[in-house]
């Protein structure tokens, strides 16, 4: 009787302490994105109520990461796995996703979620594809988030993933995700502006990555130094290359900070164009660590480049 009547006594101060505390509490959502892009959008929507891992960071080449011990313990963990997609991470995610043994963020579950549904996707392969062709996706170029309007629909994508696993958050995944959207709509027109001086100039990449970027801003990239995406180039391609380059004034030669620039370096100064090294995902440099700050830095850094051109 005694210990009844005890009981009975604390409930009402521990439920009271229990509605004190909850606020202090938020649940918590934990992301595991494979890339650093899709890690940043899922920041931006998910905010205090997620804890995003980041696998492939900014400054990596997400083609070709190792798969790691660690990398399983954190998708062991996840309620979320976010993922580019488009077979960007074929070499290395079906590997680590079979050893996490998650159901949760497997095929079909709630937590298994593609980034780029809705998208449209440029370059999908027509016919057979082989390694021949070197490093070629059949789904098609996987690197849409270097168009900040892909961006609005990714948001989307991830406020229904946070709300399936997580209902509760669902006015505040929908308040996150209306500010971000806010706030690029309002930098891509100016984005734009700043670069519509060089509508349909002429650039040539090192590789494969930037078409979305360059579809977006409507410049035209000519050629690459890779004439098979993800395979050295050979002494006969960069001989034409170069020539083609002078014959046709090129003013930019582009490259990610993942590649090696001696022999591009080495282009740049036989052809006159300059050499534009670029950060290609958020956070390749500390202080482009969410999106905004990360495609008004490339945006800026090509209008300059252009601008240098125009002044030779």
């Amino acid at each position: 009787m005694h210990v009844e009547y005890a009981t009975k006594r604390l409930l009402p101060l521990v439920a009271i302490c229990a509605v004190v505390s909850a606020p202090l509490q938020a649940a918590e959502v934990r992301v595991v994105a494979t890339t650093s892009d899709v890690a940043a959008v899922f920041q931006r929507v998910g905010g205090e109520r997620v804890e995003v891992t980041t696998l492939a960071k900014g400054y990596m080449d997400p083609h070709y990461l190792q798969a790691k011990p660690s990398y399983i313990v954190s998708l062991r963990r996840a309620d979320i796995l976010a993922y580019n997609g488009l077979q960007l991470e074929i070499g290395w995610l079906p590997l680590i996703l079979q050893g996490a043994r998650n159901n949760k963020i497997n095929l079909g579950q709630p937590g298994h979620v593609p980034m780029s549904v809705r998208l449209d996707i440029l370059e999908i392969p027509i016919g057979e594809v082989s390694r021949a062709q070197g490093d070629v996706h059949p789904e098609g170029n996987p690197h849409y988030t270097l168009d900040p309007r892909n961006l609005i629909e990714m948001a989307s994508t991830a406020e229904a993933a946070l709300v399936r696993v997580d209902p509760e958050g669902g006015s505040i995944y929908a308040g996150n995700r209306a500010a971000f959207v806010t706030q690029l709509q309002e930098q891509i027109p100016i984005w734009e502006r700043k670069l519509a001086p060089y509508r349909g100039r002429p650039i040539v990449c090192y590789h494969k990555q930037w078409e979305y970027l360059l579809n977006w801003l409507e410049l035209v990239p000519i050629d690459y130094v890779e004439n098979r995406p993800g395979i050295p180039p050979s002494p006969r391609h960069v001989e034409e290359l170069e020539r083609r380059m002078r014959e046709q004034g090129v003013p930019i030669l582009l490259s990610s900070t993942f590649i090696d620039s001696d022999q591009l370096e080495r282009l740049s100064e036989k052809t006159g164009a300059k050499l534009l090294v670029l950060p290609a995902a958020v956070g390749a440099e500390e202080e482009l660590d969410e999106p905004v700050a990360f495609f008004a830095h490339l945006v800026e850094e090509l209008a300059a480049a252009f601008a240098d051109g125009s002044s030779d």
